[in-house]
């Protein structure tokens, strides 16, 4: 009996074959991941809180003083997907030191002890990028290991975001913000 392929080229091509379908595809347990190492209090900044929970996410920063206030304050829905995170603000305030306040409200209640569910399309997350489309923001996984997993948001900017309680924010134009999870849920 001929040989076709030593075990040493099996090896070599079964291992280039596991490889290949392992870079080109998503862990499946990173929604889980996501929303697991998401959920609870965070603090970052000289004054920025972020709650995470299954389904939304709010945000509340102060920063400056009275005299040239610097205020966030947002409600989102969100929802995590194995190819990334899928968000829609539904109420914003904001002002920036010198300037008035900007509002914005999306109408969400569908009923006294509902909310109209944040349907988002799976096919829309790019990977590398985010993408928006009818108001959704959709940050696509970039890079996900056993301690982070990278996602790319608007601007060119990525967030890391470690099984720890540890997000590190990443702006196109460097630097590294950090985030604690101060509270898990």
């Amino acid at each position: 009996m001929r040989k076709i392929i030593s075990w040493g080229g099996f090896i070599v091509l079964l291992l280039s074959i596991i490889l290949a379908v392992s870079c080109g595809t998503t862990p499946r347990d990173v929604k889980s991941k996501l929303a697991e190492w998401r959920k609870g209090v965070w603090i970052s900044g000289d004054g920025t809180y972020t709650i995470y929970t299954d389904h939304h996410y709010f945000v509340v920063s102060y920063e400056g003083d009275s005299t040239a206030p610097n205020l966030y304050c947002g409600a989102s829905q969100i929802a995590f997907n194995n190819k990334g995170t899928a968000r829609k603000q539904v109420i914003r305030l904001r002002q920036n030191p010198g300037a008035s306040m900007y509002s914005f409200k999306e109408l969400a209640r569908q009923s006294d002890t509902s909310e109209t569910p944040l349907f988002y399309d799976s096919s829309l997350f790019k990977p590398g990028t985010c993408n928006i489309k009818d108001g959704i923001i959709y940050d696509a996984v970039t890079e996900v290991t056993a301690e982070y997993i990278l996602l790319s948001t608007c601007n060119g900017d990525r967030e890391k975001i470690y099984s720890t309680g540890i997000s590190v924010y990443l702006p196109a134009s460097g630097g590294e913000f950090y985030s604690y999870r101060i509270e898990k849920f």
